[in-house]
Formats: C-alpha cells, structure tokens, sequence
C-alpha cells in the first residue's frame, strides 16, 4: 500500500471543542470585545487588554482558514492552542511539550509557517499526516529556505538559518504534541529529523553567539540629528504648540456651520474686501494644490487674483464662493485690494522671534504657513520628540510605543530639593504576554521632550503617546525631519542637513552606549552632556537593578571596558613611537609599561616573533580596568588611599574617583596625553582672553591667572613629554 493512501485514524471530537480561546489561555480581555472561539476559522485577539502597542493588528488575526485540507485546519487549532495555553492541564500531560506559553504575536508567526507546510504536502496529494516521511521534509525544507523572482523563479537568496528555526519547530511540533490531536497525527514513532533540535537542523547559530552587529551612528549624523530635534523642541515647540492650538480652534469653529453656496450681494463682499485693505492685511491665500487645480482649469498664470482665497474671505459670511456674475463685476475692485496689500497665507502672520541654531541671532520663528504646511511642522516637532526620547534614553523601539501620555514622574525622595525624572514604561522584550511595568530615570531634557510631546498629540491620558511604528525611516519620521531641516524654514534656523544615512532605535541605542562609554565628560551633539546621562542611567540600574535600564546598564558598562582597554593600548603604542605621558602619575604608568615591554620581549611567539594586538590587551587588561576616563586627564585609580579627590572630600575609600574634585595636576595616579593637549589649550586661551578683559574683579583675576598659569604648565609638560627620547 502507498504511503500517500495511508488514511488517518477516525477523527474524533477535539479535546478542545467549544474552547473559549481568551479563558483557556488565561488573556485579559476588553469587555464588549468578541471573544474567539475554537472552532472559528479566524481568531481575532482585537479585544486582548494586555496586546503590546508593537503588535500589528494583522498580528492579531490568526488565519486558520488559508489551511486548504480541512482537517489539517483542526490540528493548526489545537497546536496554536496548547502553545499558549501551557498551563492547561491536557497540555501539561504531555512529556515534549513546552513549559513556558508563547506569545500571541508568536503564535501568528507560527501557524502562518505551518501553513505554508500543510498546503505543501496538500499540493502534492498527500491527505494525512501518517503518509509524511523525512524526505518529504528535506524536500519541503530545501524549496522554502529560498526566495525566487515571483515572475521568474530564479533565486534571489537564501534564507537566514534563524528564520527557518520556526517552521522546523512547528514541524517537529505535530510528533511532540500528537496524544492531543484529533484530526490527524504522524504515524508512529516518525519525528521530523528525529531527536535533532530546530537550530541544528537548519544550521542557526545559538543565542550565546550572537554579537552586536549595529553600528553605532557617526558624530556627522548624530549631530546635525540632535541639534535640529531639540531646536525644534526646545526653541521652536511652544509656537508649534501655539499654531496648533489655534489651527484646531478655527477648525472647530467652522466644523458645524451650514455652508451657502454663493454670495450675490455685492455690498457684502465690498465691506469684506475694505476691510482687508483698511487694515493693511494681505488676502487670504490658497494651498499650492489649489493653485495648480485653477491653472488646469485655464485660469491665466498672470492672473493677480490667482493665489487669493475667496473661501476663507467669506467664511464670515456663511458662503463657500462668489457667485460667477458678482465676481466678474467686482473682479476690479479684488484685483485693487490685491495690487494694495497682496496675498499671504493664514498662518504665522505677526510670528514672535527666536534665535537661530548657529548664530542665535533673533529672526521669526516662521515665515507665513498655509494649512498643510502648518499640519506638516506639527508632526514633524512630534517625530523629532520620538527621535529625541530614543536618542537621550537608549529605550527600545518597543518601550518607546508603550510610553503613554501622563507617564511622567517627578519627585524628590531623599530630600534634596534636586528633581528626579522618571518615565513610566512597559518592558516587552523577554517578557510575559503584554509586558511588564517599568520606569527610566532620565535628564531634564527628556522630560521636556515628552511635555512636547504630551502637548502635540491627541491621545487621552493613559493612552500611547507615540503609538506604533516599525523604526525611523519606515515610518516617515526621519524623512519628514530630513525634508524640513533641508526646506527654507530649515536653512533659516541656521540647522544643518541631517545626512541621509539609516536611524533607527537600535542605532540611536547603540549609538548612546558606545558614547558614554567612551567620552564620558564630552558633549552629546548640542546641550546635552554624557555626565547628566551616565548619572541617570545609573541611577536607574541602582533603583531598578533588575529593570530594563540595568540591561542598558549593562551593554554600556561593556562598551566602556572595550574603550578603556583600547585607550590603554593607545597610550601603550604612544610610549613604543616615544611619546610618553605627562603628569604626577606619568612614572607609575612608565613603570607599568616597561613591565608589559619586558615581558613581551621575553616572550617567544614563534619562528615569526610577531607581537600581535591581542597579546598586548591582554598583558594591560588589569592595568585598563582601574582606568577612568576625563575629559582633560586619564585617572588610574588603582589605589583610593593615594587619590587627591579623596583627600579633599575627607574619604577614605570609593570604589571610583570623585571626578567633581580632580585636580589632575597634583594626583598622583593621574596622567595627561596628547590627547588631553587640546582641552587644556582651549582652557589657556579661555584664560587668556577672561585675564584681558577689563570688567573682571582683580581678586577674580587672581584666581583666573593661577588656573591659566596651571594649564600653561600642563600644556608645557605635554609638549615635553611627548617629544622627549627614552
């Protein structure tokens, strides 16, 4: 007999049959939503209460019904069933089943890989299961891990290995959960690839492989990115709050008014007219759309009545145009008042001032905007406050889609009268169903991007703030920022193009981390200092040490081991080519140098005697995790009892320095390179021009010419050393 004449065994009613699908897999779900069935052919989870905002409303549809052999539809069911349902307890009988539920959003990815295997076989006239063998797999597997040219079927690629993990798994699945299935099963003791795990199969590489392959954004993309965000937000956000505000007032006000068709009366439309030019206030003026509309429909472009807006000229009269005999009569006296004080768009008229990105010089705000135009600066202040959150924050994608509005919070817990932000969050990433609560402490300009935002959008408190989006560049964010920034309005706040190189979160929180790691006292684009960030971050992993921002915390503090010891081996390779180091602590660090030179050159690598790169950090590796990096020195703290920071403070030990009371030039275990030589020169010529100036107090200037004496002596011993023979 035929394998493909084998027949299922007698179907039997479903262990799960009428199976309320929210109450078996323990969801909370929305009161007046419909609750979906087992025996549906489509399982809507529109009305769970717990769906992270990431999730997709096509996500949310379980399609069971694109499943063409019936039967295999029942088996797809209670698959998709037991998955989530784990703790049920004909799920738990099973000795291969899986412990842990799966997530909704899973089960979707799941079922929808299934069907493309239950489909397959049906093609092939294959009716049951029990007919399945291991080269219908390996022929399944080899023709869905490529992708061809739908038109002509040459492959274009392979599929990556992690990608078909899932359908290997939902495969293997069909043996594993087979004392469940009621419609159909494979025969006996056939599994799929047998006691071979889905990554082996398919050649995936195991978690504890995967390295970080985002690269990190460059400073001539993160700074342009930045400055032009918060210039918006900081700057420019409360007239675009102001804009909206009065866009959506007009709107509301015309919203229920009863429109006549067309104005006849003359004298009407003549006091309208009088009044404009009695003033001195332009006509109103038209979209460009509109424009280009009356041009099509022969309107002559020297028209000067081409541009004005007789709509919004007789809104206070209830009509929606002038009548076709009427506006041929006053057509002289439209074309007086335009000739007298000409068209402009509503918007922005009388704009207050604020000063440019590069100059700060006072201009307007903004020139005249029509409607779209007024639409589009608004949403994109609301993209640069999402860039700008990611940016300053390091959230995931998914943390910043369940931020809602209200989720703000400041308080003063221990008393200091210093401010504590925080936003309130979920964590999806790893976590169970919707998510769990969490919050990040943050930097003052956050809080301020989020009251932006809070103030931009039309989202209820408790509703999301920033909503769903699939990245950056997807959905529009950055190309509306690029497009602006680069627009006329851009070019006259003095921003610079924002260059056209891929942001997303994962970039931004690369980008963040790299950062902080490796210049901790520097700038962060315009305004927004490492110190203040590096202070927050930290505060939330000691608050929330199991949070998500311990895991930021956590790839941060990577980075910065990876710097540290990079730094290290610069300054080592410095000391080789004879730049040595300067400072109080420059003998020490010699001293450890000529220990790492001696024992390479005691080491015997090899015929070809080469040192390589590798063995050197590992040689300075101890030496570099006692490093802390400054703007204007490298502190080796290896002993808190030696540290001047300490001394001043009246401590005696810290696990890190007091970077606030460092005195580089007197602490014995800090060291100044030429990496150091242009921050102490721009702090002597700062001197230099303060010493000069006439209105400083001549106490002040005392003080003023020992720092300047200090930096000149700094600089002096930088020089020396960096040029000196060993």
């Amino acid at each position: 007999m035929s394998l493909l004449s084998v027949s299922a065994e007698p179907a039997v009613p479903s262990v799960f049959a009428g199976a309320d699908i929210a109450a078996t897999a323990r969801l909370n779900w929305l009161g007046g939503c419909p609750r979906p069935r087992f025996e549906d052919d489509v399982w809507s989870f529109v009305g769970w209460a717990d769906a992270p905002v990431q999730m997709k409303v096509t996500e949310k549809r379980v399609l069971f019904d694109r499943i063409t052999h019936r039967p295999w539809r029942v088996v797809a069911k209670e698959l998709a069933l037991a998955w989530i349902a784990t703790q049920d307890e004909r799920v738990l009988a099973l000795p291969r089943a899986r412990r842990l539920p799966r997530h909704p959003r899973t089960i979707y990815a799941r079922v929808y890989h299934l069907t493309f295997w239950l489909n397959w076989l049906h093609e092939r006239r294959i009716t049951t299961l029990a007919a399945v063998t291991q080269d219908h797999c390996e022929a399944f597997l080899r023709e869905y891990g490529v992708v061809r040219d739908k038109e002509t079927g040459a492959v274009l690629r392979n599929k990556a290995g992690g990608s078909l993990r899932t359908v290997v798994s939902a495969m293997q699945d069909i043996t594993d959960y087979g004392e469940l299935l009621s419609a159909d099963r494979h025969r006996p003791g056939f599994r799929p690839w047998g006691a071979r795990s889905p990554r082996v199969v398919t050649g995936a590489p195991s978690r504890p492989q995967v390295v970080i392959k985002t690269e990190p954004l460059g400073d001539e993309v993160l700074r342009p990115l930045l400055t032009a965000c918060l210039h918006l937000i900081d700057v420019l956000g409360p007239h675009i709050v102001d804009l909206r505000t009065e866009l959506r007032a007009e709107r509301e006000s015309w919203r229920n008014v009863e429109w006549s068709r067309h104005l006849r009366d003359g004298n009407r439309l003549a006091e309208l007219v009088e009044e404009y030019v009695r003033t001195g206030q332009p006509l109103p003026r038209i979209e460009d759309f509109q424009v280009t509309k009356r041009l099509r429909l022969g309107w002559d472009p020297k028209d000067p009545l081409l541009t004005a807006n007789f709509q919004h000229l007789l809104r206070p009269t209830g009509h929606r145009d002038i009548h076709k005999a009427l506006f041929a009569q006053a057509r002289p006296l439209l074309e007086e008042a335009v000739a007298a004080v000409g068209t402009e768009y509503l918007w922005c008229r009388v704009p207050a001032d604020a000063p440019r990105a590069d100059t700060g010089e006072l201009i307007p705000w903004s020139l005249p905007l029509s409607n779209r135009s007024s639409d589009a600066l608004i949403r994109v202040a609301g993209h640069a406050c999402t860039v700008a959150t990611s940016a300053l924050t390091g959230m995931r994608s998914s943390e910043l889609m369940e931020l809602t509005v209200g989720c703000r919070r400041t308080d003063d817990a221990d008393g200091t009268g210093l401010a504590r932000h925080r936003l309130v969050s979920k964590v999806v990433k790893g976590r169970l169903w919707g998510g769990e609560v969490d919050e990040w402490v943050v930097i003052e300009e956050v809080v301020r991007v989020i009251a932006l935002a809070e103030r931009l959008t039309d989202s209820e408190p408790g509703q999301p703030l920033f909503g769903a989006f699939n990245g950056f560049e997807s959905n529009g964010a950055m190309t509306w920022l690029r497009q602006w920034v680069a627009s006329p309005a851009g070019r006259r706040m003095g921003l610079e193009p924002i260059p056209d190189e891929p942001v997303h979160p994962r970039r931004l929180r690369r980008t963040l981390s790299v950062e902080m790691a490796a210049r901790p006292g520097g700038l962060l684009a315009t305004k927004v200092h490492f110190k203040h960030l590096q202070v927050a971050t930290s505060e939330g992993y000691a608050d929330r040490p199991g949070g998500a921002q311990a895991v930021f915390h956590h790839e941060w503090k990577k980075e910065e081991a990876k710097e540290k010891l990079k730094r290290t081996v610069e300054a080592y390779r410095q000391f080789e080519q004879g730049q040595m180091p300067a400072g109080p602590g420059a003998d020490a660090l010699l001293a450890s140098f000529r220990a790492v030179e001696k024992e390479l050159a005691d080491h015997k690598p090899g015929p070809a005697k080469v040192v390589t790169d590798r063995q050197i950090e590992l040689l300075l590796k101890k030496k570099a995790s006692v490093l802390h990096l400054s703007a204007a020195n490298y502190c080796w703290f290896e002993d808190p009892a030696k540290a001047l920071c300490l001394k001043l403070a009246g401590t005696r030990s810290a696990a890190a320095p007091l970077t606030g009371l460092c005195d580089s030039s007197r602490c014995p275990q800090a060291t100044h390179h030429i990496i150091h030589r242009s921050v102490w020169q721009t702090t002597a010529d700062n001197g230099v021009v303060l010493l000069a100036s006439p209105r400083i107090p001549p106490a002040e200037k005392a003080r003023l010419r020992a720092e300047h004496e200090r930096s000149m002596r700094v600089l002096e011993e930088i020089d020396t050393a960096a040029g000196k023979a060993r």
